[in-house]
């Protein structure tokens, strides 16, 4: 099944926070800020079902914290904290 338009943004995103963490790492964390409107896309591909399928395999897990506004993003070298920008 070909994914959504939406689903191809938030694996664009994904990529993209997954190449940029390592600048921002500190020992096994890291945390990097998105833009709300891209916050929101990646917690809707996190979210999504289908979105399993779509992971590149060095992510281990994928949550979203909608009162922190975090989307936590374990690797297999790092936990990355996704916080939502402005």
């Amino acid at each position: 099944m070909e994914p959504s338009l939406h689903l191809k943004q938030g694996q664009t995103l994904l990529q993209r926070v997954l190449q940029f963490y390592p600048i921002m790492q500190e020992g096994a964390t890291s945390t990097v800020s998105l833009t709300e409107q891209d916050w929101m896309v990646l917690m809707d591909f996190v979210e999504h079902p289908e979105s399993a399928a779509l992971r590149p395999e060095r992510v281990e897990s994928m949550e979203v914290d909608r009162t922190s506004r975090t989307i936590t993003i374990k690797t297999d070298d790092c936990d990355v904290k996704v916080l939502m920008g402005f």
